[in-house]
């Protein structure tokens, strides 16, 4: 083989190669999931630059940030712009007791409509990649009574109310915060009924399990691991910094490299698993205060 032709075969090598990491090249959320959630959306304008450095530093790549309508659409379109050049994905989140009831399926529908028309008028970098629904109807003292199984159905209506607004938006992914024991939660009083688990996990792209302890995690979330498996959907574990009143449900009071050795036991334990898609710190705000302490 002469020397031109050896040549040749090298550069069209290096072509391919080159092409193939362009084509190949991973989105940042096909990797594992850092996440955060941020409530105060004013702190976008104020506080941009606190905020995502915060995020770089801590290897944050999704942000889960609670929409304010009435906030200027250039707050949201200035922060996401910079979120997606650090290689941070934004996902709308919205959500309250309440919109698990028909009546204010309204609420669901007007999230929706923000977020379609605030995408279809700025650029691509700059817009959500995800709708995030915090809804918990669980929190309201009628849980705790006969009309659970009310509670239970609006819930489902309106998270399928959701689920019909979003299927046909591009490139936009969905997801919801569950808490870690709504597998021992039935659909309905019918033997055999699924678990509130299944049901959700079937319907969203992914879902982050509030598995709020401050150790033993990875036991909390076997089941639903095991059900996203199956249904070849996303479990981010989710986790809480912030005060409350059972200490063992946070990792407010404890010190960093306890809270980041709780962390690796997940990231070990669940790695392998194919629906194990990262952790989630709840929030931002307690997050950062425990970083001072």
């Amino acid at each position: 083989m002469d020397n031109r032709k050896r040549n040749f075969i090298l550069m069209v090598m290096t072509v391919l190669v080159l092409l193939s990491s362009i084509f190949l090249a991973k989105d940042p959320l096909e990797a594992k999931v850092k996440a955060t959630w941020l409530w105060d959306s004013a702190r976008i304008k104020d506080e941009r630059d606190r905020i995502l450095s915060f995020a770089g530093e801590n290897e944050v790549n999704l942000i889960y940030l609670h929409i304010d309508q009435k906030q200027d659409f250039n707050d949201y379109r200035v922060f996401i712009k910079e979120a997606s050049l650090s290689g941070i994905h934004v996902h709308a989140l919205g959500g309250d007791p309440s919109w698990a009831t028909e009546v204010n399926q309204t609420h669901i529908a007007e999230l929706v409509n923000w977020i379609e028309q605030y995408n279809r008028n700025v650029s691509k970098g700059e817009r959500f990649k995800g709708i995030h629904l915090d809804i918990e109807p669980y929190n309201q003292d009628a849980w705790e009574t006969n009309q659970r199984q009310t509670i239970i159905d609006g819930w489902m209506a309106s998270m399928e109310y959701f689920q019909t607004l979003t299927k046909d938006l591009k490139q936009i992914e969905t997801g919801a915060d569950l808490p870690y024991w709504l597998d021992e939660i039935p659909i309905s009083q019918q033997q055999d009924a699924p678990s509130m688990s299944r049901w959700m996990i079937e319907r969203l792209d992914h879902v982050t399990l509030m598995a709020y302890r401050d150790e033993g995690i990875v036991k909390l979330v076997q089941e639903e691991i095991e059900i996203a498996n199956e249904l070849n959907k996303k479990v981010i574990i989710g986790i809480e910094t912030n005060p409350m009143k059972e200490k063992y449900t946070t990792f407010y009071g404890r010190s960093i490299p306890y809270k980041q050795a709780q962390l690796e036991v997940i990231e070990s334990s669940l790695k392998d698993q194919t629906s194990y898609y990262g952790i989630a710190i709840h929030d931002y705000e307690g997050w950062t205060q425990l970083t001072l302490r």
